[in-house]
């Protein structure tokens, strides 16, 4: 059994929250909003992608990996496992900041 984990905090979702994005122009907002967006979706398809590599390995019984393929995989996998709850994190950040943005005259 494995603990019990936060699966959406990382120190990375931590940092992005952090983020003053006061400064940004309304512009800036709806890019930075869009960008989060689309890095999301673009690893979530990856994973996806991904798992339907992996289950077809195993289907034709190709089951051997070298070590440097997995520790690449490992890695990927950990990186992708910080990214999504911080991109998470900021898209939400963002799309609260877009909502209570009140121009400067």
């Amino acid at each position: 059994m494995l603990p019990e984990a936060n699966i959406l905090s990382s120190e990375l979702s931590d940092a992005f929250c952090k983020i003053d994005l006061s400064r940004l122009t309304i512009e800036e907002m709806l890019a930075l909003a869009d960008i989060s967006e689309e890095c999301f979706a673009g690893l979530c398809q990856s994973l996806r992608f991904t798992g339907k590599a992996m289950a077809s390995l195993a289907d034709n019984n190709e089951l051997e990996f070298s070590a440097e393929s997995l520790y690449q995989l490992g890695h990927g996998l950990k990186a992708t496992a910080a990214l999504l709850p911080g991109l998470m994190a900021l898209s939400q950040q963002t799309e609260r900041a877009i909502l209570s943005y009140k121009p400067v005259n």
